[in-house]
This record gives structure tokens, C-alpha cells and sequence, in this order.
């Protein structure tokens, strides 16, 4: 999303983050519907990342004002290429479950994790919630589930939280172009919307081939134009992905 905004539709880059922040919320809320009535959100654990996340995504938002420009872009890109990493090399494995004070630790810890990372960067913080859940096995999964749907499931609510404290907070910082959410919200819902449907007849890991590779590719002409922004100290606005 960021990319986009910042390529296609000429935002500066801490606008990019936050009007990105807002949709993604948009984005997730019409997702979660699908994974509650399949039964693939543990609302425990919801309970559990909330706090966390909620506290870093504000944080996060608030940070994010005071990183210049290009670094934030070069944050951006090394995240993409963490993206890409997570869907071409690493495959994540169900762990054993984590109770007591050590399941508590991981779940606040991962959860302001991926709260600082939503308000920081303008993404939703999946990319760290739904490989934690299913290492450490933190989800309550009923026997014959899939951990990775339930994953994908308590990510989604859990990213409604931190973009709704991140949106919130971003308004009051103006960091949100207001007029272009309002036009790339209904489009991006419905794209979701479209994009579930054909993800169950394309083949999971082929999916994540082409996931992994486009993140590659952005995240790849993301740092070059931050680096270059940087070795000649042109504004990042003049730079284009």
C-alpha cells in the first residue's frame, strides 16, 4: 500500500504511512467476518495481543513523525525484504503450545512488536503476529484446525485494534490524506474481498511465490531509492518506487 501511495498517487512518505494505516484497518475489518464464522479467531488470545499491540501501535505512530523521510523509506524496504524472506525461505512450523507467565511474556511482547511495526511503518503487523502465533503456539486451535488460519484470524482483529489507536493517533498528527482514504478504501476492501476468492483457487504455495517475489522487487527498488536519496540528499518526494 505504501508503495502506492507514495508512487502512483504522489504522497510524502509519512503520509504515505499513516493513510496506509487507515486502510489496512478498513481492509482487515472486512476480513475478520470470514475467519470468525469459520471459527478461526481465538478470542482469548485476542485479549491477550491487544494491550500490546494497542500500546505499540500508538507509540509507533508516534514515532514515526520524528524518523526523516528516507530513513523511514529504508525502514520500509528492509521490512519488505523481511516479507520476502518469510515467504520464499522461511517456513514457519507449528510449535508447542506456551502457557503460564512464559505464554503471557510472548504474547504481550509479540503484540507490542507488531504494534510498534503498524504504527511505524503503516502495515498491519501480521508480517509479526502470524508467525509467532504458530511458533510458540499461542492460539487455542480445536483438534483437526489449521494453526495458520487461526493465526491469519486473531492477526486480523488484532490489526483492526492497532489501526483504529494508529489511525486515531495519526489524525491528530496529520499524517492522514483524508480525501485519498476516502477514495482507496471502498476499491482496496473489495480487491480483499476478490483477492480471498482467487487465493483459494490458486495453489498456497505458489501464492506465496508471487507474494514473496513482488515484495522482493519493491522492497529491493525501496532502499535503492533511499540509499540514493541519502548519498545525494535529495528530498524523498523527488524520488519515485
Amino acid at each position: 500500500m505504501v508503495p502506492m501511495l507514495t508512487g502512483w498517487l504522489k504522497l510524502n512518505q509519512h503520509r504515505a504511512h499513516g493513510t496506509s494505516l487507515a486502510i489496512i484497518m478498513f481492509v482487515a475489518i472486512s476480513g475478520v467476518a470470514g475467519y470468525w464464522r469459520a471459527g478461526n479467531v481465538d478470542w482469548r488470545l485476542v485479549l491477550a495481543l491487544s494491550p500490546g499491540a494497542i500500546a505499540g501501535a500508538y507509540a509507533g505512530a508516534r514515532a514515526m513523525v520524528k524518523v526523516p523521510a528516507l530513513q523511514l523509506r529504508l525502514l520500509f524496504g528492509m521490512f519488505l525484504f523481511f516479507v520476502a524472506f518469510r515467504q520464499l525461505v522461511w517456513h514457519v512450523s507449528a510449535g508447542a503450545p506456551q502457557g503460564g507467565a512464559t505464554g503471557l511474556l510472548i504474547e504481550a511482547g509479540f503484540g507490542f512488536a507488531g504494534g510498534v511495526l503498524a504504527g511505524v511503518l503503516g502495515v498491519g503487523g501480521g508480517a509479526i503476529f502470524v508467525p509467532a502465533i504458530v511458533i510458540f503456539g499461542l492460539a487455542d486451535v480445536p483438534g483437526g484446525g489449521d494453526p495458520q488460519k487461526m493465526a491469519q484470524g486473531v492477526s486480523l482483529v488484532v490489526i483492526v485494534c492497532t489501526g483504529a489507536i494508529g489511525t486515531a493517533t495519526n489524525l491528530r498528527q496529520e499524517t492522514i490524506d483524508i480525501g485519498i482514504a476516502k477514495w482507496v478504501i471502498p476499491p482496496a476492501v473489495a480487491a480483499a474481498f476478490i483477492a480471498s476468492l482467487a487465493a483459494n483457487a490458486i495453489d498456497a504455495e505458489a501464492l506465496k511465490r508471487i507474494y514473496g517475489l513482488t515484495a522482493l522487487a519493491l522492497g529491493a527498488q525501496t532502499i535503492y531509492t533511499s540509499v540514493r536519496g541519502l548519498r545525494t540528499g535529495r528530498p524523498v518526494e523527488l524520488e519515485t518506487i
